[in-house]
C-alpha cells in the first residue's frame, strides 16, 4: 500500500508516495520499490545544438561515506528517453550522493515527456530497495 502526500505548493509541484506493508503481505514486503514520486518541470526549446543542461537532482538519503565496496547507489533512466535527449550521472556533493539528470540534446517543443528514473540501493550486488521518480517534462515551443 502506498501513502501519498504533497509538500507545500511551489513553482514545481511534487507528489510522493511511500510504501507501507501489512506484516502478512509477502508480495508487498518483497517488492523493492519503497517510494514513487512525481514531479513536474518545464523547459524551453533550446536553440543551440550543443546543450548540456542539468535539470533534475536526485539526492540520496544516506551520506556518501555510508557506502562501502559492498553497497552503492545506482541511478538509471528506465523509461521515457526514446529521443536519447537525457542522461544521468552520479556525483558527490557536500558529502551526499547525487544523481544528476542532464539534457544532452535539443528537443523542439511543444512536447510532453515522462522520464521514469530509479535510485537503486545495491548491497552485495543485489538491489535492496528502489525509489522511483517520474519527471513530467513540458518542453515549450519557445526558447524564452
Amino acid at each position: 500500500m502506498l501513502y501519498c502526500w504533497r509538500p507545500r505548493i511551489s513553482r514545481s509541484d511534487t507528489v510522493r508516495c511511500v510504501k507501507s506493508c501489512l506484516p502478512a503481505n509477502a508480495s508487498c514486503i518483497s517488492d523493492p520499490v519503497h517510494s514513487i514520486s512525481h514531479t513536474v518541470i518545464s523547459l524551453p526549446t533550446f536553440r543551440e545544438e550543443s546543450v548540456l543542461e542539468e535539470i533534475v537532482f536526485l539526492r540520496a538519503v544516506h551520506p556518501s561515506q555510508a557506502f562501502s565496496r559492498e553497497s552503492d547507489i545506482i541511478f538509471d533512466i528506465q523509461e521515457g528517453n526514446g529521443l536519447e535527449a537525457f542522461d544521468i550521472i552520479k556525483r558527490h556533493e557536500h558529502g551526499m550522493v547525487v544523481g544528476v539528470v542532464r539534457q544532452v540534446r535539443t528537443i523542439t517543443g511543444p512536447k510532453y515527456i515522462i522520464l521514469k528514473l530509479a535510485m537503486n540501493y545495491v548491497v552485495s550486488g543485489v538491489v535492496s530497495h528502489r525509489n522511483i521518480v517520474n519527471v513530467h517534462i513540458f518542453v515549450s515551443e519557445f526558447w524564452f
